[in-house]
């Protein structure tokens, strides 16, 4: 007889809806369900309706729910609430290609600094703008594919804002802060790069509650650009970003931006919500 002339019993339904048939019988029975609509209907009255629809629940939300990042369990080891953690995670400048591309940025830099005593001003001038870079891919909806979602949260934008900030800084000050340790000079050179990029990073934010944030970072990085540019060409200096005065300079802007954002502080909602 063929698997579609038989049909199951009452006595053989209840063995299989309560697993107490063999793994070779079940897989049989299974088989021939899928074709049978007079045996599904038997088992019907053995299965229990409310766990079904508790497995059909999980599956779905198995199934719907994105899987959690890297970055996202890390947020989440650290104490960051799950929504919170989920809207850092889909920031477009922590993704892997952001974060490779800048590691090659400062690998390529630093190259340029070990082979040339000129170089160093290249890795001086990158150095800083990546963070910067960084900040304005992470907000807006220019650059930000989750931006309706972000700008629709019912929680707290200034605390996005600054979790997003902080963790988009760390993801390029880290790199940084390692390539800067095999920099050719003493100690103050290495570091030069920590002061003005902290600076252009808080100058961008303060900046954004103006104009749209890539429209800062471009300002703050021709600023930033004009100064190592003016070393070279004016001062025959490639260390001049690490003078004195620059790092001064540096620390007034920084100090000024942080007042800026202290003062707008209700404004920096409308980073999140900014339409271009």
């Amino acid at each position: 007889m063929t698997n579609t002339e038989w049909h199951l019993d009452t006595e053989l339904a209840g063995r299989y809806t309560h697993g107490r048939v063999t793994s070779v019988l079940a897989t049989s029975i299974e088989q021939h369900l899928l074709r049978c609509e007079v045996c599904r209907r038997l088992l019907q009255a053995a299965v229990q309706t409310d766990r079904l629809d508790r497995v059909w629940a999980e599956i779905i939300e198995r199934v719907e729910t994105p899987k959690r990042s890297l970055l996202e369990r890390l947020l989440r080891h650290v104490g960051v609430d799950e929504a919170t953690a989920r809207l850092v995670a889909v920031t477009p400048s922590l993704k892997g290609s952001w974060l490779t591309g800048t590691t090659v940025v400062l690998v390529l830099a630093l190259l340029a600094a070990q082979t040339n005593p000129q170089g160093v001003s290249v890795f001086l001038l990158m150095a800083p703008v990546l963070p910067v870079a960084g900040v304005a891919l992470a907000f807006g909806p220019a650059a930000d594919p989750a931006h309706e979602i972000v700008a629709s949260t019912p929680h707290s934008a200034v605390h996005l804002l600054a979790v997003r900030t902080a963790v988009v800084v760390s993801s390029c000050l880290l790199p940084a802060a390692v390539a800067s340790a095999f920099l050719p000079g003493d100690f103050w050179v290495a570091m030069a790069w920590l002061g003005p990029a902290l600076a252009l990073t808080v100058g961008t934010l303060a900046l954004s509650t103006r104009v749209a944030p890539h429209v800062a970072a471009i300002a703050m990085t021709v600023l930033w650009m004009t100064v190592v540019v003016r070393g070279l060409v004016r001062n025959h200096d490639p260390l001049f970003a690490a003078t004195l005065s620059v790092q001064l300079a540096a620390i007034a802007v920084l100090a000024i931006s942080a007042a800026v954002l202290l003062i707008q502080r209700r404004d920096l909602g409308e980073l999140l919500r900014r339409v271009s």
